[in-house]
């Protein structure tokens, strides 16, 4: 009995919601289809791929070496620039890593161009000296950043990290050449290569870096000013600063030097596969080999040792310098120098006329000598102690030495004038050592210091070769 009022409970329960249901009822809804993009059939617009087509017999061969920076922290891998490096061996030229700060005056000498990318650490002031002069010369500097590269640091104090974009360091480097990079990306909303950040640049200012091209695309660059100088890639009224949302005519995305010997960069991905061959990438990566190449430095005494055009140099000994053991030592040790250097010696026993020489003289050489002591204006009176020196004024023969750099289309000659043969043999023994750091240098002459202003020459001792008698000379660097 009591079962049954249960069943009676739950039906008055659960009917009134069974009938209401029932009511309501209009069967199980279906889900409407959606329209959806056909995904796999979707392209992102790209530039148009434009590899080059070469003829290694239209690739002009330059020669030289070309320093790539690795001692500033440079935030890029050599594979990534190897479109640049590949185009610079098919010129002749040769890649060399520089990761040496105490070696960059030496590495300068003979480089034909130094290359910068993204660094994180700054150039100290007497490399940026160094690069300045080098470029003086006519060596060429070409900087590369990215905004897309940052170096992370930690405040101290919060642990908070920080990130650095690499125009921080590139900045103080390009300043004497009156260039600069803004910490910022350019974008455009019109003119792209599939993304807002790939700008594409078709506006190029006349010259050899732009020789050839009609569209070339950069993949997030930074902007770059140079008032003295010129924007070589310049930017359309679509084209914006992501640090003001703004358009400055003003900007670019790569500037060239007023010298014509720098040119900086604000993007690095243009280089690597794939992007190397998008647009005319490709003949501006080829226009920045030939630009690294074809600078050919000034023959200047800041070159020394490397001050020979050929592989080769004369060397001549005039009548009054005669082979002693000493001379002959020292003359050894600069053979073995310039030997590390692929520089031959051939000893004459006449003037060359043409091609590289080393020419060891007194003060009062003979009249073969004359012209060429001419061309340097020096002036040495009879029986006086001082030679008269442009830019130097009057210069003690004791204990000092000339160098004289007659640099001519028919060859290079290096003059050594000394006083005595003790002067002559501690100039040679400096020289060894292929710097000039106890000279006072000019472009062509340079007055070293021989490390005693005691030693004379005797007009017998001068003739035979043979010196008067002296106290013991100062021990020379080579020892």
């Amino acid at each position: 009995m009591k079962k049954n009022y249960l069943f009676i409970a739950l039906a008055a329960l659960l009917l009134p919601a069974l009938l209401r249901g029932l009511s309501f009822y209009r069967g199980f809804a279906e889900r409407p289809g959606f329209a959806t993009p056909d995904f796999a059939a979707l392209k992102a617009p790209q530039a148009p791929a434009n590899p080059p087509a070469i003829n290694p017999e239209d690739i002009t061969q330059y020669g030289g070496v070309v320093l790539f920076d690795a001692s500033h922290g440079n935030q890029f891998t050599m594979t990534e620039v190897a479109s640049l490096t590949e185009a610079i061996t098919q010129r002749g030229g040769r890649v060399e890593l520089h990761n040496d700060p105490a070696l960059l005056e030496f590495k300068l000498k003979y480089a034909s161009a130094f290359v910068a990318i993204s660094p994180s650490i700054t150039f100290t002031a007497d490399e940026i000296r160094l690069i300045k002069k080098f470029t003086e010369r006519g060596g060429r500097l070409l900087v590369f950043t990215d905004a897309t590269r940052n170096s992370i640091y930690f405040d101290l104090t919060s642990g908070n990290p920080i990130a650095l974009g690499d125009v921080n360091a590139a900045n103080p480097l390009l300043a004497p050449f009156g260039i600069s990079i803004n910490n910022d990306y350019l974008y455009s909303l019109e003119k792209n290569e599939g993304n807002f950040r790939n700008v594409i640049f078709d506006d190029f200012a006349k010259n050899e870096l732009t020789f050839g091209l009609k569209e070339v695309a950069l993949y997030g660059t930074h902007s770059l000013e140079s008032p003295s100088g010129l924007i070589l890639l310049r930017e359309t009224e679509s084209t914006l600063s992501s640090a003001n949302d703004a358009n400055d005519p003003a900007q670019g995305g790569a500037a060239l030097s007023r010298d014509g010997n720098v040119t900086a960069f604000g993007d690095i991905t243009f280089m690597s596969s794939p992007y190397n061959n998008y647009a005319d990438n490709a003949s501006l990566i080829a226009n920045l080999a030939d630009f690294a190449l074809s600078g050919t430095q000034k023959i200047t005494l800041d070159k020394f040792p490397f001050v020979f055009n050929g592989s080769k140099a004369q060397v001549y000994l005039t009548s009054e310098i005669r082979k002693t053991a000493e001379i002959v030592s020292a003359l050894g040790k600069l053979q073995a120098s310039l030997q590390f250097m692929n520089i031959a010696i051939e000893y004459v026993n006449e003037l060359p006329r043409d091609g590289d020489a080393i020419i060891i003289s007194s003060y009062t050489p003979g009249e073969e000598l004359t012209p060429l002591i001419n061309k340097f204006d020096l002036t040495l009176e009879n029986g006086s102690e001082f030679v008269e020196a442009p830019g130097f004024g009057k210069i003690g023969i004791y204990g000092n030495t000339f160098l004289l750099l007659d640099a001519t289309s028919k060859g290079n000659t290096l003059t050594l004038l000394a006083n005595s043969l003790e002067d002559a043999i501690y100039l040679l023994d400096s020289l060894k050592s292929g710097y000039l750091s106890g000279c006072m240098l000019q472009e062509k002459i340079a007055v070293c210091s021989a490390g005693s202003s005691s030693s004379s020459y005797s007009e017998t001792g001068a003739a035979s070769g043979e010196t008067t008698p002296q106290p013991e000379p100062t021990a020379t660097p080579g020892g």
